[in-house]
């Protein structure tokens, strides 16, 4: 097979001299009995080495209307292709013309080896089938899955990191926010990779297809290139912690769809008049959202923070109450059960406000969806303020957490997964019955205690 400029060719095929015999007449040239010469030798292929999920197929266009006579002549096709004549030369006076049925026969040889080649040696690998291929899938994101759940989180926090930086270094960024600025591939690199013979994508200047996911032929290519790097450099700097390549591309995969995400939100979107943005609209429409972006990240490290000290309380109480056998430990531990079976993303977020024009204060999001504990959670709050032997009253002054029905409520998703003694029954009655199957309440019940301070 020649190859010019790294792209397989057909085979060239050499030119058919006529074996005719002058002294006996030539055999009536057959006709072909389909319309598609190559059809059998397709088939032969697809037999003998499987077909891919993006198939190929190569046509040759045969032309016989030059040695197809006129029909109204009322001669038979074999009288009309090659009538013998005195001297053993066709009718049509030429000594070099090609019967049909070898022309035929000669395309098919070279079309057949010509998709042997590409789908043996070519990108046009022969792949399972696709039910084979998702148990696979399956299997390999059951294998990570239980990964994760096993291992700490400081690994995971240094893989991570070790994948920020590479996607720095390979795209030339800063951090996610720069990507908006990244030259995505052209349409015509990605089409001439996927169904032609394209180079594909450029080890040195990486270019992500952004129209399309990481599932694609082109960015599946660029993040199995970037897994390659990695891997790599765990064993040139000799890392503590080394991962498996299903591993890295889970990551991987996940850090594309982030980068992905910020491109796309710096695109131009239609306005409500029908027209795309101006690069003025398109800028504060980007301020805007990283405003509220970095708000949103302010509100759940609140929360997390705040579920990581009420538990802190709890735990220090239990333990005091232990020590002291005190007949009120079965409340406390009450109380550190009900805000870890809650966990942080069923606290509360608040709103900053001034009331009445002069103190600074905190209101309390309402969440409609849950049980209301407003008295067990000022107990546990209350308490982390009173006992400073144990808790230091160090840092900042905290603002006064103001709690009312007229606060604005949430706007987050409900956790789901909780006892159903954690929801609102009112709220819970409303719900339809795909509602509530979709919160996944488990049967396990939790035991509820009337906790007030003696």
């Amino acid at each position: 097979m020649d190859c010019q400029e790294g792209r397989p060719t057909l085979p060239s095929s050499r030119p058919f001299l006529s074996t005719a015999n002058p002294s006996r007449p030539s055999r009536p040239a057959q006709f072909p009995q389909t319309s598609t010469p190559s059809l059998d030798a397709i088939k032969r292929i697809r037999r003998a080495q499987g077909i891919s999920t993006q198939t190929r197929l190569i046509g040759v266009a045969v032309d016989i209307q030059e040695d197809v006579g006129n029909e109204g002549n009322g001669g038979s096709p074999g009288e009309r292709q090659t009538s013998p004549v005195e001297g053993g030369e066709p009718s049509g006076g030429s000594s070099n013309t090609v019967p049909i049925l070898a022309m035929v026969e000669a395309v098919t040889r070279g079309v057949e080896a010509a998709l042997h080649n590409v789908l043996a040696d070519g990108k046009m690998i022969p792949s399972q089938s696709g039910r084979c291929s998702r148990r696979h899938r399956v299997c390999e994101d059951e294998e990570v899955k239980l990964e994760k759940e096993s291992e700490p989180a400081v690994h995971r926090d240094f893989i991570l990191a070790e994948v920020r930086r590479l996607f720095k270094e390979k795209l030339g960024i800063t951090q996610d926010l720069d990507f908006i600025m990244h030259r995505p591939a052209t349409a015509e690199d990605v089409r001439a990779y996927e169904y032609e013979d394209g180079f594909g994508p450029d080890r040195n200047n990486l270019l992500f297809d952004l129209t399309q996911n990481y599932s694609s032929p082109w960015n599946t290519y660029i993040l199995k290139l970037l897994c390659q790097e990695l891997q790599a450099r765990c064993k040139e700097e000799n890392w503590p912690i080394k991962r498996g390549d299903n591993y890295i591309m889970e990551i991987l995969r996940e850090h594309y769809k982030r980068l992905q995400t910020v491109w796309r939100n710096a695109q131009p979107k239609l306005t409500s008049k029908g027209v795309l943005e101006t690069p003025t609209e398109t800028e504060a429409r980007l301020v805007e959202g990283r405003i509220q972006m970095g708000k949103d990240s302010r509100q759940a490290n609140h929360r997390q923070n705040k579920y990581h000290r009420r538990v802190m309380v709890l735990d220090e109480m239990v333990k005091s109450k232990s020590e002291a056998q005190d007949d009120d430990l079965q409340s406390w531990k009450w109380l550190r059960s009900l805000i870890k079976t809650l966990g942080e993303h069923g606290m509360s977020s608040e709103e900053s406000s001034v009331e009445n024009g002069v103190e600074n204060v905190l209101r309390v999001k309402n969440m409609p969806w849950r049980r209301n504990i407003d008295r067990e959670l000022e107990i546990v709050d209350f308490q982390c303020l009173l006992d400073t032997d144990i808790f230091s009253p160090q840092g900042s002054k905290p603002l006064t957490r103001k709690r009312s029905p007229d606060n604005p409520s949430t706007t987050r998703d409900v956790v789901k997964a909780l006892p159903l003694a954690l929801y609102d029954g009112a709220w819970f009655a409303q719900l339809t019955e795909r509602q509530i199957e979709a919160l996944n309440v488990p049967q396990q019940t939790f035991s509820w205690m009337k906790v007030v301070v003696a």
